[in-house]
């Protein structure tokens, strides 16, 4: 059976405010941003180290952490502006209100979902792909497939570039790319929302953010 598109994209529906909107789980943030700085002398051994990484969720439900008008961040706030770069800092504060990571239980009911129509094996895309959590959990009946991912956040992309060495990754963002009729199947949880990106071959269309990811993914 011969699979030319398929693709099957999430809208992000899961309420993420209450685990990752808080400080407990912050320090771990800070601890991955560090640990991607190429000039960061970090403890971990490979193995620890990507398990630290795994962990990492990103910015979503955390914009009091940009806020420097939030007096009860103010640690948090002064940290963050350390840590990161002007670039890094830019990005991380504007994805505060799309980085929301699928949870393992909807990917395995993607993948069985695919299992079902009978892909086994082919060049596989994830764009917007965070850390790679569809990479992650691919079956052991797909595993034969070549992997290729596209991540706007430099320091997500940086994890997801450690965590899946195996895989071809570009940290950029999904306009900048063009592998037209490379790609298998397209699968993931892209952004969604009622703004636009550049990308000229689109910009007529006038698609919203996530109609522009369905469009582009299924040219490629």
């Amino acid at each position: 059976m011969t699979i030319r598109v398929i693709l099957l994209f999430l809208f992000p529906k899961i309420n993420y405010t209450e685990i990752m909107g808080n400080k407990n789980d912050k320090k771990e943030r800070i601890n991955v941003v560090y640990s991607t700085n190429p000039n960061y002398q970090y403890e971990y051994n490979q193995e620890e180290e990507q398990e630290t990484l795994a962990n990492y969720v990103g910015w979503g439900g955390l914009a009091d952490a940009f806020d420097a008008e939030k007096a009860a961040w103010t640690g948090e706030y002064k940290e963050l502006k350390a840590a990161l770069t002007e670039e890094e800092y830019a990005a991380a504060r504007a994805s505060t209100l799309n980085a929301h990571y699928t949870s393992p239980t909807v990917i395995r009911a993607i993948y069985e979902a695919l299992d079902g129509m009978g892909f086994e094996k082919g060049n596989i895309l994830e764009p917007s792909m965070g850390v790679g959590n569809f990479f992650g959990m691919l079956p052991d009946s797909m595993l034969e497939s070549r992997l290729y991912g596209v991540e706007l956040d430099s320091i997500t992309g940086r994890i997801a570039q450690k965590l899946y060495p195996q895989a071809e990754i570009k940290v950029a963002g999904f306009e900048t790319t063009d592998r037209r009729d490379l790609y298998d199947l397209a699968v993931g949880n892209v952004p969604f929302g009622n703004y636009r990106v550049s990308d000229k071959p689109y910009d007529k269309l006038g698609f919203s953010i996530h109609n522009y990811f369905f469009a582009k993914a299924l040219d490629q």
